[in-house]
């Protein structure tokens, strides 16, 4: 249904294009055969007006009226001139304001063209007498008519025979009358049955131009889709990150983050929330399965998810959203083969506890304020792999210091491979994040580095984030933080889960 729905409107979606060909084309042939025009009215003045009027002086003293049949016939030669080039005129200044569409500017071609073609056939008719081959000249005019437009105008080539068919009929007629000439009765019917080859070239060239700019169209209507679906991306990536949040720094915790999608819009995400009474900061790190518009689509649910889960409990902790998050996705996107890996952390600036959920995420970095690294491993599996039942998402739990760094990241970055197809590494990732001295910001230090890695060639999304505690609140010891929070229960403080040493130099 929707494959017929495109061949449907994809002639209409050409039109515009085809239209405003037509509209350059008529305005070429009108100056072609201005220019035209003007030569022949430039030759006829430089070379027959002065005999013209010298005619026209003597005109009284000739015999027979010999100079009055001459001077008639040379002004019907100027007037046939004349009234050629301002039908031109008319059509290129007055009337091809009033043209639309590709068949409006065909039927007016088609007009203009019927409307000069009797002009001079009519002049050619004048002179007749002058010259006995003047019938000759009216096919001439007719030949080089029909090949102007169609050098000019995309139209079919029956669209460009149409008109000159009246022309034809017209000189057949003059050429077969009695006094057409000098040439026997038999000449002239086979020359009128000839005739009509004389449109074959310019038949020839319409057709060949129809295809070519067959060719153009299907090349601008590309060009113009490919327009559209920027400005679409561009106003989609407006509208994608704005769903991110700021910078953060309220004195206690510091939140900062660097995004790097490969297309104008991906499938990386980070949610921030704050706790307006207790002050906890909840961080979420999101990865959907592949990048690009499917990807960013599965991210803007994922976000409206969010947002109904923070709405409905601000004090959420990383095991309940992990949960709902990992329901969502297996009610409703795990059929569609689409999942995603995350990452949940709260941190409590009263007490310095850091509590997290990774769900098939990369091993986040917690540095702390002397330097050493440790990893922060995976809790469970990623998101919609597993039903609820199945699901568990063992949260953890450790106590961080003031200058201490928790650092977190996409798959994208230490998945970059250089030109030569090596990638970052996490042990890389591990290595910059033990530099010394601390950065200004840790995201923008392993963003660079990164980038530098891949040398602009990156395959995946890049997503770093930073989330650092400057210091304790003072004055708000753990009883008073619990009944701000309604006596609300603080995770125990657990040990770090097997293998989360410090990486030694």
């Amino acid at each position: 249904m929707t494959s017929l729905t495109i061949q449907t409107e994809r002639p209409n979606d050409s039109e515009p294009i085809l239209d405003g060909l037509s509209r350059r084309g008529l305005v070429a042939l009108c100056l072609l055969l201005l220019a035209m025009g003007m030569s022949d009215a430039l030759r006829f003045l430089i070379y027959d007006l002065s005999p013209l009027l010298e005619t026209a002086r003597l005109a009284p003293d000739a015999p027979d009226g010999v100079a009055q049949a001459n001077a008639m016939r040379g002004w019907a030669r100027l007037g046939g001139y004349v009234a050629a080039l301002l039908t031109v005129v008319y059509f290129l200044v007055i009337q091809r304001t009033r043209l639309k569409t590709h068949k409006q500017v065909v039927d007016n071609v088609s007009l203009m063209l019927v409307l000069i073609g009797v002009i001079l056939l009519a002049s050619r008719l004048v002179l007749q007498k002058e010259a006995s081959n003047m019938n000759f000249w009216g096919i001439v005019d007719i030949t080089l008519l029909h090949l102007a437009a169609c050098l000019t105008i995309p139209w079919s080539w029956k669209e460009s025979v149409v008109p000159f068919i009246p022309l034809l009929l017209i000189w057949a007629l003059v050429m077969l009358v009695p006094d057409a000439g000098s040439w026997d009765i038999f000449d002239r019917v086979v020359v009128v049955i000839m005739s009509g080859f004389v449109l074959a070239p310019g038949a020839l060239i319409a057709s060949w131009r129809k295809k070519r700019w067959g060719e153009d169209i299907e090349r601008l209507q590309l060009g113009e889709q490919v327009r559209n679906i920027g400005g679409e991306l561009t106003r989609a990536r407006i509208v994608h990150d704005a769903m991110f949040p700021g910078d953060y720094d309220d004195g206690h915790i510091c939140f900062e983050y660097e995004y790097d999608p490969i297309h104008e819009i991906g499938g990386d995400y980070v949610h921030l929330h704050v706790c307006p009474i207790t002050g906890k900061v909840f961080l979420t790190l999101l990865d959907v399965a592949g990048h690009g518009l499917a990807a960013a689509l599965t991210v803007n649910r994922l976000f409206g998810e969010l947002e109904r889960i923070r709405a409905e409990n601000p004090d959420a902790e990383p095991a309940d959203v992990m949960a709902l998050l990992n329901r969502y996705i297996y009610l409703t996107m795990a059929r569609h083969g689409m999942f995603a890996t995350g990452a949940c952390f709260m941190l409590d600036p009263n007490t310095g506890i850091l509590t997290w959920v990774n769900a098939g995420h990369p091993p986040t970095l917690l540095r702390r304020s002397d330097g050493r690294v440790f990893d922060l491993k995976g809790t469970t599996m990623l998101l919609g792999a597993q039903s609820d039942e199945e699901f568990d998402t063992n949260q953890q739990a450790i106590k961080i210091a003031p200058g201490d760094v928790v650092i977190a990241y996409t798959d994208g970055a230490y998945e970059a491979r250089n030109p030569d197809g090596k990638s970052f590494g996490l042990s890389r990732m591990r290595e910059i994040v033990r530099f010394k001295p601390a950065p200004r910001s840790w995201t923008r230090f392993i963003a660079n580095a990164v980038q530098k890695h891949h040398a602009g060639q990156a395959e995946d999304d890049v997503l770093i984030v930073a989330l650092t505690l400057k210091s304790l609140r003072v004055g708000q010891p753990a009883e008073r933080a619990r009944a701000a929070e309604g006596n609300h229960r603080l995770p125990d403080i657990q040990p770090a889960p097997t293998g989360q040493v410090p990486l030694t130099e």
